[in-house]
């Protein structure tokens, strides 16, 4: 993935991580998502490893990646 964070004024920063979904759409392609993380992530990786429920990226050990 990739991290992105934009500053907004009078809010907290936003912070997305951009994913590829591993299910193959009907035409053959993979469609990118954008998921929302907290504005303490400072990582790709750890704002992956967040979104599947780990404080800590070393505990997020998926089996297959793509």
């Amino acid at each position: 993935g990739t991290l992105y964070r934009t500053e907004l004024a009078d809010d907290e920063p936003l912070v997305m991580v951009k994913v590829k979904n591993s299910t193959q759409e009907p035409d053959g392609s993979f469609k990118d998502y954008f998921l929302r993380v907290p504005p303490t992530m400072q990582t790709a990786e750890q704002a992956v490893s967040w979104t599947f429920g780990f404080d800590k990226v070393r505990d997020y050990q998926p089996l297959i990646e793509t």
